[in-house]
């Protein structure tokens, strides 16, 4: 498959069943999926897991693409989607078990790895507490650099909306992180 060829032109050959033409749309797009599914979901087997489903739905969904947008906003929505939906799935999980404090003793450096990993811990606890569009907002906007425009159409909202959502997002990370951030822990 050339890499002359468009997105558009490659995922019209996808959706004719050309695998090779698959293949080298997912070679084009996957570090970006994954990263994307990364932000979100903090786990890197998840976020594996997320770029496979949403790569399978571009599969599915191939011949469905009416051309109205750029394949590159079609394939972030259909992401943004699937991690909005990954969210809404996902069980609790245990909270991982705490490290031996003994390590801290012994290596001294280690206690300020520990603190700065415990207050990375908190931030991702925080940003996992938001409504899930608020925290796929946050994330888009942080993250990915993403304009409101492009965030907006890719979670199918006005731009006002967008920024509603970010405020509020950061409205209660303040709150949650607030307290902690008096008490000097994070």
């Amino acid at each position: 498959m050339t890499a002359l060829a468009s997105d558009q032109e490659l995922l019209a050959l996808a959706a004719a069943g050309g695998q090779g033409a698959f293949a080298e749309l997912v070679r084009r797009h996957q570090d970006h999926v994954l990263a994307l599914a990364y932000r979100y979901s903090r786990d890197r087997q998840d976020a594996e897991e997320l770029a496979q489903e949403i790569f399978l739905k571009v599969w599915r969904h191939a011949g469905a693409f009416r051309g109205e947008s750029l394949f590159s906003t079609w394939l972030f929505r259909l992401a943004v989607n699937t991690c909005l939906n990954f969210r809404q799935r996902q069980r609790s999980r245990p909270a991982s078990q705490p490290l031996d404090g003994d390590y801290a003793a012994v290596n001294p450096a280690a206690g300020d790895e520990l603190v700065a990993s415990d207050r990375e811990a908190r931030l991702h606890r925080a940003l996992a507490s938001l409504p899930a569009r608020q925290r796929m907002a946050l994330a888009l906007v942080s993250f990915s650099g993403r304009s409101y425009e492009e965030i907006a159409s890719a979670m199918d909202i006005t731009v006002p909306a967008v920024e509603s959502l970010l405020f509020r997002a950061r409205k209660n990370l303040a709150a949650i992180l607030g307290p902690q951030k008096q008490k000097g822990e994070i």
